[in-house]
């Protein structure tokens, strides 16, 4: 694992399932977490919604709440308030599953 990724305020998450392919995140990827701090622009993030879920999706923040896109375009754009949601942190990179890079030739890669 890059040493860039490896600092205080990061962790990481084990992906499940194949639903984000489309981002070249498959099922066993590793996914790089730095702790959410303030930011409006868009990213993909980890949230917890209305205390139960957590989600991979690309967000949008603003004072009156978050819009979370999926990676499905068929899917409508789905707007949380500030209550319904926390961002627990932005997707800083990615470690492959060695499996899923038989599929895929995706490396490491660092947002």
């Amino acid at each position: 694992m890059a040493p860039s990724v490896t600092r205080r305020n990061t962790y990481a998450l084990k992906v499940r399932g194949n639903a984000l392919c489309d981002c070249n995140l498959f099922d066993g990827d590793v996914i790089i977490i730095r702790r959410y701090q303030h930011d409006t622009q868009t990213e993909t993030a980890v949230a917890e919604i209305n205390q139960q879920t957590i989600a991979l999706r690309q967000l949008s923040i603003s004072r009156f709440g978050v819009e979370l896109w999926p990676e499905d375009a068929l899917q409508p754009a789905l707007f949380l308030h500030n209550r319904d949601i926390q961002v627990l942190g932005m997707v800083m990179g990615v470690e492959p599953h060695p499996r899923a890079c038989l599929k895929s030739k995706h490396t490491f890669t660092e947002h």
